[in-house]
């Protein structure tokens, strides 16, 4: 037989207790000033760039293909472009720029003149040649080509975000 003093032990008791008077509560719904919290937001991503220490990433379009550069990256570019080596130029297709804590998006593109990528050209090279050999069969037909395209070499220097951005949102 078990006591009544054993029932009332803690194992006995049930973890989770039935809500039956909750469930026919009506919750009014919280009125939020969605100005005040974009303001919030804004004061904090400003913050954040503000910060030399915080990087930043960005994702960039260019020759048909994205890239998602932070600072002092290289990146290839295929197809031959009418750049010098050590020139600096500004990416002007950016997709979208972000730290640790927040992203930009951009509906298609950031605008230009408050999100700024810069890079510097380092190298123009060719790419290792690739052979293309094609053979007609049943006949003496055969033909080799070597194919190597050019590559622009970029490191990028800096990613620059104008906080006016933020504000006008």
């Amino acid at each position: 037989m078990i006591s009544r003093a054993s029932l009332l032990s803690p194992r006995f008791l049930p973890l989770y207790t039935s809500v039956q008077n909750a469930s026919t509560q009506t919750i009014e719904p919280k009125l939020v000033n969605t100005k005040d919290r974009q303001n919030f937001v804004a004061n904090q991503i400003s913050e954040v760039l503000a910060d030399s220490k915080n990087r930043l990433f960005a994702v960039i379009f260019a020759h048909n293909r994205q890239f998602k550069v932070s600072q002092n990256d290289i990146i290839h570019l295929h197809h031959n472009s009418i750049i010098d080596i050590g020139q600096k130029i500004q990416l002007e297709k950016v997709l979208l720029v972000g730290g640790r804590d927040f992203t930009l998006f951009g509906r298609p593109l950031l605008n230009p003149e408050h999100v700024k990528v810069f890079a510097t050209v380092i190298e123009k090279t060719a790419i290792q040649p690739e052979l293309n050999y094609v053979k007609v069969s049943g006949k003496k037909i055969t033909r080799t080509t070597f194919q190597s395209r050019e590559l622009n070499v970029l490191r990028i220097n800096e990613i620059i975000v104008d906080k006016s951005l933020l504000l006008n949102n």
